[in-house]
């Protein structure tokens, strides 16, 4: 299945890097406490056209498939597509590209 967002939207899959303690011990995903408005890292699965200006043009998006970022885990609508949890939420909730 192909999925194009609308606007500004970006559907990201998250990617669940585990956390560890200062002594080296990994805390599961499902024992970590969830804290809203944590920045969490992502891919891009795919990208909306771009936003619409008030003159009706419209202003391509910054982020493009593939990319890996950093989003604010907040206020995005979580999809479930091909058995895959994704997230999809507006540009403007993403923080930063990491580059490598």
């Amino acid at each position: 299945m192909t999925i194009k967002p609308l606007s500004d939207k970006v559907l990201l899959k998250a990617i669940n890097t585990p956390e560890t303690t200062k002594g080296g011990i990994i805390i599961p995903e499902n024992a970590a406490p969830a804290e809203a408005g944590k920045a969490e890292e992502a891919e891009v699965l795919a990208v909306g056209n771009g936003r619409l200006q008030m003159d009706g043009s419209v202003m391509p998006l910054i982020t493009k498939k593939g990319d890996r970022v950093l989003y604010i885990n907040y206020g995005g609508n979580e999809v479930t597509i091909e058995g895959e949890d994704c997230i999809l939420i507006e540009e403007h909730s993403i923080l930063a590209i990491l580059e490598s």
